[in-house]
């Protein structure tokens, strides 16, 4: 078959969102026959929306957390296996990949933790030894996911995102409403009266709902994506994370001023002040719930937060504790930190603050890390408009002050893969 360069050209023109190397996979897929190419195509995407699902449903951990057995390394087999087709036809791209700027910064990541790693391994280490080692194979993953989306036009798996958004908030809402149907309710990790779905932590929820729901807004209409914020609010309301809640707010406003959603969302605070009115009806509906019964104490104190504004409960002080003696472990250790896997040591609920747990472990190289993170997502090209790009990286901003978790997650360290993505002009 032959192509005319105004095809080629329309062809190139017609998939914006690939990170690099668009000639060169223009090329190999042209090569094939139209029966192939196609073929191709409804492979490669279904390929990457499947192993997006997985990842944002964290149903690898979800499943292993219940069962004990399937390891979540299988998935990563599996995930690596399918999109293997798609990696080899775009092989003449992975030049321009690895020195892409997101690989680079996961590059630098992995010989971190391979430095922490060798010194782990030195002293005979077990526990930091196998930290380190699930770090950077997590980061290995991510960083040949990451090969496989950017090879593929945005548009061909975009609109998973706003499938997903409504599938974790549906199933988080049926986690509040009728607990013990997803995970029973005396899991590891699971607080009674805080739905969560499949992630089991409430605070794990609500993020990657508040992920989702950014990742979908390029995929829906303005008034779509108010019914979706609503569902997604909702949602996270009945995770009781503060964080969560709070980020929800902020987000809210700052698309209420770019004019990411409708003016008449100006409503929302109306409703919130009856919301807060009705306080007292809510905490009533919850001291009635007994299945609530053991839990009832950490939720009143975190609906008493935004009715008061204090911070007195047991969870606060922990924290509190966690994060200032993180600080006090970087002050002693400022140049190369304590260790991967330090803070945990201490705290087996780490110092819920990104920032702090990269500094105490990594020292002033970990705080590097942080930040040129933040440079990737804020100059990112994943989406189209600015606005939702911005808004992103200052989402994992707030985040990090509340949350240790993100280079031990997949989905966020997808979501860094997506959105510090760069295309060529």
């Amino acid at each position: 078959m032959t192509w005319s360069v105004e095809r080629i050209v329309s062809a190139r023109s017609s998939h914006p969102s690939s990170i690099v190397g668009n000639g060169a996979r223009f090329r190999e897929i042209a090569s094939i026959s139209p029966a192939g190419r196609g073929a191709f195509h409804w492979y490669s995407s279904l390929a990457i929306m499947a192993v997006l699902c997985l990842s944002y449903l964290d149903v690898p951990d979800y499943l292993y957390t219940l069962n004990g057995v399937t390891l979540p390394k299988y998935f990563f087999y599996a995930f690596v296996a399918v999109l293997t087709p798609s990696l080899i036809l775009s092989s003449r791209s992975l030049g321009a990949y690895v020195t892409s700027p997101f690989v680079l910064w996961g590059l630098a990541l992995i010989a971190l933790n391979l430095a922490n790693l060798g010194d782990a391994v030195i002293n005979r280490d077990e526990f930091r030894a196998g930290l380190v080692g699930t770090r950077i194979q997590y980061v290995l993953l991510v960083l040949v996911l990451g090969f496989a989306c950017s090879t593929a036009p945005r548009a061909s798996f975009e609109r998973i995102f706003p499938f997903l958004a409504v599938m974790i908030a549906a199933s988080v809402i049926l986690d509040f409403l009728v607990p013990g149907v997803l995970y029973p309710l005396d899991t590891e990790g699971a607080t009674p009266g805080r739905a969560a779905a499949t992630f089991i932590n409430a605070n794990k929820a609500g993020e990657s709902m508040l992920i989702t729901f950014l990742l979908a807004l390029p995929a829906l209409r303005p008034r779509y994506r108010t019914a979706l914020f609503l569902l997604v609010g909702a949602a996270v309301i009945v995770t009781f994370s503060r964080a969560a809640i709070l980020g929800w707010l902020l987000l809210w406003i700052y698309l209420l001023v770019t004019r990411g959603v409708p003016r008449y969302t100006l409503a929302f605070p109306l409703l919130a002040a009856l919301l807060s009115l009705s306080l007292g009806g809510f905490e009533n509906y919850l001291s009635e719930r007994k299945d609530l019964a053991e839990g009832l104490a950490n939720i009143e104190a975190r609906v008493a937060f935004f009715r008061d504004g204090v911070l007195d409960d047991e969870s606060a002080f922990d924290r509190a504790d966690a994060l200032q003696h993180g600080m006090e472990v970087f002050r002693q250790n400022p140049i190369f930190g304590a260790g991967a896997g330090a803070t945990l040591l201490w705290s087996g609920s780490g110092t819920h603050n990104l920032v702090v747990m990269l500094a105490a472990e990594y020292g002033l190289m970990g705080v590097g890390m942080w930040l040129w993170l933040v440079v990737l997502l804020w100059r990112g090209h994943h989406f189209q408009d600015r606005r939702f790009q911005v808004a992103m990286a200052a989402f994992f901003v707030f985040v990090s002050m509340f949350t240790h978790n993100p280079f031990d997650s997949l989905y966020w360290l997808l979501t860094f893969a997506l959105v510090a993505v760069r295309r060529r002009s």
